[in-house]
């Protein structure tokens, strides 16, 4: 059978201001922040894309944007998402567990806004994080795809850190009675007979797992822990290597799957801008405005 491609569009869910430009726009002059607006706008997105018959959404967010991103929790604007939709697959890309080192400060890498994040926000709990996605997964009726990352880059702590987080949570949907877990960065004792962990997922065993790569490195642990795998286009690491590096990444990272005797095929999903325009000079001409607004957007980017 040939391989198939699917289509979505990814949203951050930006503010909606008085005057209709953004913070980023050369034209901005101030003006409120129409925040009711913005929701609704959104979700008018969401709605045409399932009526045009796209196959997924992926929502983007995060906490204290600089750039007013209306989204900082992924898994509860999912769950609205599954409850006004039939067909449409959500995701989250990507959802980031807020997780600090048992007994370890964070890297020297942090930026001063991380780390008061860390130093003063209620960290995620995996228990809450696999109730939220069940309950998700549970109103889509197995529409969900959890992708989630650590910005753990550079730090095999913090990388061991997440997985663990991730581990606790498989666990959680895999056992009807917890039967406890041992590890480096989380212990739970096991839970009582009584005790039950629910809801449980509606896809079984539980969502597909999506993580981010951003490194030639990933990709063949990616496949040999069986995770799927989201690839940004615009990462400097295969911006910078090209379409043709970025195949036979791919090539490992599928045969990295099948060696380690996963089932199924491996999914990757690219997330690629894209412009439309009446003609191809039209389209490269505001493409090149708009790589000059995208680079002042991503520049002057703070949040977690």
């Amino acid at each position: 059978m040939a391989a198939t491609m699917d289509f979505g569009l990814f949203d951050t869910w930006n503010a909606v201001y008085a005057g209709g430009t953004m913070p980023w726009d050369p034209k901005f002059e101030g003006g409120e922040m129409l925040e009711s607006e913005a929701y609704v706008k959104n979700f008018e997105q969401v709605d045409f894309i399932e009526s045009a018959g796209w196959d997924y959404i992926w929502l983007g967010g995060g906490h204290f944007s600089t750039q007013a991103s209306m989204d900082p929790q992924v898994l509860m604007l999912a769950a609205v998402i599954a409850a006004r939709t039939k067909n449409l697959r959500i995701g989250s890309s990507i959802h980031r567990p807020l997780m600090k080192l048992a007994g370890e400060e964070l890297s020297e890498r942090a930026l001063p806004h991380e780390r008061y994040a860390f130093d003063n926000l209620m960290l995620d709990d995996p228990f809450q994080t696999a109730e939220q996605i069940s309950i998700v997964d549970q109103v889509s009726q197995g529409r969900f795809i959890y992708g989630a990352g650590a910005r753990s880059r550079g730090s095999d702590d913090r990388r061991d850190y997440f997985f663990e987080f991730l581990e606790v949570m498989k666990q959680l949907w895999t056992e009807d009675h917890f039967s406890g877990f041992e590890g480096k960065y989380y212990n739970y004792p096991a839970f009582y007979e009584n005790y039950l962990s629910i809801p449980k997922p509606y896809q079984k065993p539980y969502p597909e797992m999506l993580l981010p790569v951003d490194s030639q490195e990933s990709f063949v642990p990616m496949g040999t822990m069986g995770y799927k795998i989201a690839i940004g286009a615009g990462s400097s690491t295969h911006n910078i290597r090209g379409t043709s590096i970025l195949r036979e990444d791919v090539k490992s990272y599928r045969k990295a799957w099948k060696d380690a005797g996963h089932a199924g095929e491996p999914t990757t999903v690219v997330r690629i801008p894209t412009l439309l325009a009446d003609t191809s000079e039209e389209a490269e001409r505001l493409s090149d405005e708009l790589m000059v607004l995208a680079r002042r957007y991503f520049s002057g980017r703070q949040g977690i």
